[in-house]
């Protein structure tokens, strides 16, 4: 009977491509708060928060094996309360498909085909994200085995590209937190909020999961391993391009990778990390198009296949037309909606589910 299950280490390489995927190339970290030096800081600070912010939802997943959000949010919150609580979470992770897609398409108009309309970029990763929707959750742990392998030879082989290509660093990290703290944790508040998207996975995949005790161990490895990634990264691009550039670039990754010329086998690096990037972020959005499907699809007793091409058609606008861009560029990645988007939704939301499980366990009620 373990058809359609992931096993705890397929769950693992998902949430953390999903994590790599809304990190790469954009460095929200970087971006916000005024203090691009000490974004460094900032990456670990929000990987411990998204440490924290996470395990509310994989406490969730774990205190009822086999279940997801859809079930276990009508269960200890009832019918009504329990469906607004769980399209909170399921809009959350679609609407953040859809910008992904819209971003990812507008980085590459711009960088390399500028007379290309977005929704011929955009479409058909929308359909792919369908496709691998419908396929459903076993199909994705099988892929993200190959395509975390393939995104860790890149990332790892390019970060060894850049030290041994460059001259010498442009900038250091000193002076550290020379305009205080505030600006550190202003910077932090993003990449928290794209790790406690990270962890939600866990309040539908871990339904799937044949191990369904080791989801949270899964999640929270991923989401470290991930930060570690984060932090060198962000180090990299600091003492490449300097802060100021840095904190200019709308893709500070790819201006790095730019100026990597090892050989003429490989004279543009950018490509590469480019094409990692579409990869990753092709397998992110399908992620999050299937893990919405599955918690509406749950809460009202609907096939997730059913709901995922439902969103798919309601996607299609969006994903297409440029009116969206300014939300989906702008404000979007800012703190100033990341910040209270994760605490409404990531915290208080689930965090009221997680509270209501375990009265409900308390009480003898778990099953």
């Amino acid at each position: 009977m373990s058809e359609g299950l992931i096993s705890a280490r397929q769950l693992l390489l998902i949430a953390a491509i999903v994590r790599m995927g809304s990190m790469l190339i954009i460095l929200p970290v970087v971006h916000y708060g005024g203090a691009p030096r000490d974004s460094w800081i900032a990456a670990i600070i929000s990987t411990v928060a998204s440490c924290l912010v996470a395990w509310l939802s994989a406490g969730v997943a774990m205190a009822f094996p086999k279940k997801s959000l859809g079930h276990i949010a009508n269960a200890v919150l009832g019918r009504i309360a329990g469906t607004v609580a769980t399209f909170t979470v399921a809009l959350s992770q679609y609407v953040l498909c859809l910008a992904r897609i819209r971003t990812m398409s507008l980085v590459i108009i711009t960088q390399f085909m500028q007379r290309t309309p977005g929704w011929a970029l955009a479409l058909p990763v929308l359909l792919i994200a369908l496709y691998g929707a419908v396929c459903g959750p076993d199909t994705m742990g099988r892929a993200a085995e190959i395509i975390f392998t393939a995104l860790a030879i890149i990332v790892v082989g390019g970060c060894i590209l850049v030290y041994a290509s460059r001259a010498a660093p442009v900038a250091g990290l000193k002076p550290i937190l020379a305009n205080g703290l505030k600006p550190v944790l202003v910077a932090s508040i993003s990449p928290t909020f794209l790790g406690a998207v990270t962890g939600s996975i866990a309040l539908s995949f871990g339904r799937f999961t044949k191990e369904p005790t080791r989801v949270g161990k899964s999640i929270m490895v991923s989401l470290m391993f991930t930060g570690v990634i984060l932090v060198v990264v962000t180090i990299i691009v600091l003492t490449t391009l300097g802060p100021k550039q840095a904190e200019e670039s709308i893709t500070p990754l790819l201006s790095v990778a730019g100026s990597v010329h090892v050989s003429t086998v490989i004279e543009r690096a950018d490509l590469l990390l480019l094409a990692a990037w579409i990869l990753g972020v092709t397998f992110d959005v399908t992620v999050l198009l299937l893990s919405a499907s599955i918690l509406i699809g749950d809460s009202l007793n609907l096939s997730y296949k059913s709901v995922a091409v439902a969103l798919f058609v309601i996607g299609v606008i969006p994903v297409s037309h440029r009116i969206t861009d300014v939300f989906m560029i702008g404000p979007f990645q800012s703190p100033e909606v990341t910040g209270p988007w994760t605490l409404v939704v990531f915290v208080g939301v689930i965090g009221l589910v997680y509270v209501a499980t375990l009265i409900k366990k308390k009480g003898g009620h778990g099953r």
